[in-house]
């Protein structure tokens, strides 16, 4: 759903309110109505379709490529353009930060290095985590401060 339209998204998880729970407030995360059932679909032996089958490795490491992918393209030096170096996240108003950066930028974030250790990537030299890291690990950084 990464790429896909909003009337897509909304389409889908339409078509998902049965096994999620889908909340009104379009910035609380999705969950399952039954946590079993994520035990089930990276089961093998319990979800005999393939077609429903998740690689839970897979996912995640499909989740550190989007991660990186959005904030390569987002972040940058001073991203809430507050032209004071040293001001620290939390003395910059909610309302700037969330023009700044939006629900899913922050997102990737915060959470992208937790989705790179599920993964069980093995990290080299000159891959995306690196190249990520060489050129945005600063604006990165200010982002968390």
């Amino acid at each position: 759903l990464v790429n896909a339209s909003q009337q897509e998204v909304d389409q889908t998880l339409d078509d998902l309110h049965a096994i999620l729970d889908i909340p009104k407030d379009q910035t609380c995360p999705l969950r399952l109505h039954h946590p079993s059932f994520r035990d089930f679909l990276f089961n093998k032996e319990r979800c005999g379709d393939s077609k429903f089958q998740v690689d839970e490795k897979q996912a995640h490491q499909t989740l550190v490529d989007y991660c990186i992918q959005l904030m390569s393209t987002s972040l940058k030096q001073d991203v809430c353009r507050q032209e004071a170096p040293g001001t620290l996240v939390a003395n910059i108003k909610n309302s700037q930060i969330e023009q700044c950066l939006p629900p899913e930028v922050r997102y990737a974030c915060l959470y992208w290095v937790q989705h790179l250790q599920k993964s069980d990537a093995q990290l080299c030299d000159e891959d995306q985590v690196h190249q990520f890291l060489q050129v945005h690990l600063l604006h990165w950084l200010e982002i968390q401060s």
